[in-house]
């Protein structure tokens, strides 16, 4: 026999519950006479069941004794033989097993529910918590994206009230009918600054790249920007500037615009 496996089972704290039958009982005292190791692991289920039981200092109303015995009286039978059989049995389980550890045991019951019950109200919490959290989370990254537009709009509308300002709107060509773009040209710092209002996603490894355009010149390099951003302060451009156009251009930019790819232009 295997006494690891044998002690593992559950049978022994069956034993101290009074749970086993007549048979199973004697043999587990056997077994105990002839294994000391179970004698001792039947000692410490014992010390156990006594340790909690002080712990909690609860004792069984009379009522969970006679309805114990009563269940053990049904079981057997009616004769004279038998009750005294049974009486005989119960005296033993009962010095095996004292009978507020019927008590004991009903405690023990009751705490695994309740632990059972608040550990899924905590689990709802700690749902209820996180989901919380993501609105706080999705509410404060709303706010500041209202903020960033609001930043956006104030910038806008300080370029066009700017009297030093020269503003150039730039319609879509027909490759982008639909574009519109701002520049702002200052007359003092020739500072240039681009409104980008309504411009298509430049596929992937390409930039959009601002030109100014002078008489009798090639198109001058004004800087590269990007399309979801919409106020962008580019190079300074000096000199007698006709018009602005946006092409669309390797990431990076170029020294020399790439025309048939004109995006929007607008006249000073």
């Amino acid at each position: 026999m295997n006494l690891k496996d044998y002690i593992e089972s559950g049978l022994l704290e069956s034993y101290m519950m009074g749970e086993l039958s007549d048979e199973e009982m004697k043999e587990v005292d056997r077994l105990a006479a002839r294994h000391p190791v179970i004698g001792q692991e039947l000692e410490k289920i014992r010390k156990g069941i006594l340790t909690y039981a002080e712990a909690t200092g609860n004792r069984p109303h009379p009522d969970v004794l006679r309805a114990a015995l009563k269940t053990l009286q049904d079981d057997q039978e009616d004769t004279q033989t038998g009750l005294s059989k049974l009486q005989d049995t119960s005296e033993n389980r009962i010095k095996r097993f004292p009978v507020w550890y019927v008590a004991a045991s009903v405690l023990l019951l009751v705490s695994i529910i309740f632990n059972l019950i608040l550990f899924r109200k905590l689990r709802e919490n700690r749902e209820e918590i996180r989901s919380l959290t993501n609105q706080r989370t999705l509410l404060a990254e709303q706010v500041e994206t209202a903020s960033l537009k609001l930043d956006d709009a104030e910038t806008r509308i300080a370029h066009f009230t700017n009297e030093d300002n020269i503003r150039v709107r730039m319609e879509g060509s027909e490759i982008s009918p639909r574009s519109f773009a701002h520049v702002f040209w200052n007359k003092k710092t020739n500072a240039v600054f681009i409104s980008v209002d309504n411009l298509p996603e430049p596929p992937h490894g390409h930039q959009y790249q601002l030109w100014a355009i002078k008489p009798g010149q090639s198109p001058i390099d004004a800087g590269i920007f990007d399309y979801n951003e919409q106020i962008q302060k580019l190079k300074v451009i000096k000199g007698d500037v006709m018009a602005f156009a946006v092409t669309l251009e390797k990431e990076g930019g170029t020294p020399h615009a790439t025309v048939e790819k004109t995006y929007v232009k607008g006249f000073l």
